[in-house]
Formats: structure tokens, C-alpha cells, sequence
């Protein structure tokens, strides 16, 4: 089972991305996946690029340069603190890249 990398972007890489982590975490964790099944890393706006995520997770303000420079999925939330908005932006892309890592 491959696990699904996610980078959680944020302006510095500092404290609001390892709360978006969190709080993806979270997320997952309730629509019952378990940690083996996913990768989550925090980095910044400036490094994004050399992580390599099958999927990124960050604010408006970062969607549209993460768009430019790579062609994994970009998440993009108003709120990363809001679980609720995470669920429904990065549920759908997760279960898609999940079904399509993992086919038997």
C-alpha cells in the first residue's frame, strides 16, 4: 500500500503549517484512514517544489504559485484552521489519488 504525500504549504513553514498538518490529520483520521496510508509534510512557499506531494494543502493566498509549478493537485482553503473546509476541498482529491496509488 503506497502511501498519499501531502505537503501542507504555508508562507514560512513555521506554525500555521504544522497546524494545517493537524488539523489534515484530523481529517483523515475521521473519514478513517489510518497513518500508514498517508504522509504529511510542512514546508514553505519557497521550497514547495523540491517536496514532491502527490497532493498539496494550502490557503488561497499560496493555490495559484503552487498551480504554476507543479502538476500535483493543489487544496486550496480560505480558513486552514477550519476542519470542516479542509474535509470538503481535500476529501474528494484524497480518495481519488487513494484509488488511483492503490488499484490492486
Amino acid at each position: 500500500m503506497d502511501p498519499i504525500k501531502i505537503a501542507a504549504i504555508c508562507g514560512m513553514g513555521l506554525g500555521s503549517g504544522l497546524l494545517v498538518k493537524m488539523g489534515v490529520e484530523r481529517v483523515l483520521k475521521r473519514n478513517g484512514y489510518i497513518e500508514t496510508q498517508f504522509n504529511i509534510e510542512v514546508g514553505d512557499i519557497s521550497t514547495a517544489k523540491s517536496i514532491w506531494p502527490d497532493v498539496f494543502v494550502t490557503s488561497t493566498e499560496f493555490g495559484a504559485r503552487l498551480k504554476e509549478q507543479d502538476e500535483a493537485p493543489v487544496v486550496e482553503v480560505h480558513n486552514l484552521f477550519d476542519e470542516k473546509e479542509i474535509e470538503a476541498a481535500l476529501m474528494p482529491v484524497f480518495k481519488e489519488l487513494y484509488a488511483k496509488k492503490n488499484k490492486s
